[in-house]
């Protein structure tokens, strides 16, 4: 997860969706984002394991970001 918000509201998103086990980065220069694309909030970008890539544009639910993480987890 990329993330250009506050610190607190980064926290409170992996806090909320006990995203612990994921790991995370911070974005502050937009580099990130513009490696995969992203143009707008809100996207997704999930890496697994051997590198492949699976970019989402637009929102997920709570239930379609569990699948999605779950997913990855194998």
């Amino acid at each position: 997860m990329a993330h250009q918000g506050s610190a607190a509201d980064r926290v409170a998103f992996v806090e909320r969706h006990g995203l612990g086990h994921v790991t995370h980065a911070v974005d502050t220069d937009g580099s990130l984002w513009a490696h995969f694309g992203v143009v707008a909030q809100p996207n997704w970008a999930f890496v697994t394991a051997d590198g492949r890539v699976e970019t989402v544009f637009g929102a997920l639910s709570d239930d379609q970001l569990e699948r999605r993480i779950r997913a990855l987890d194998g």
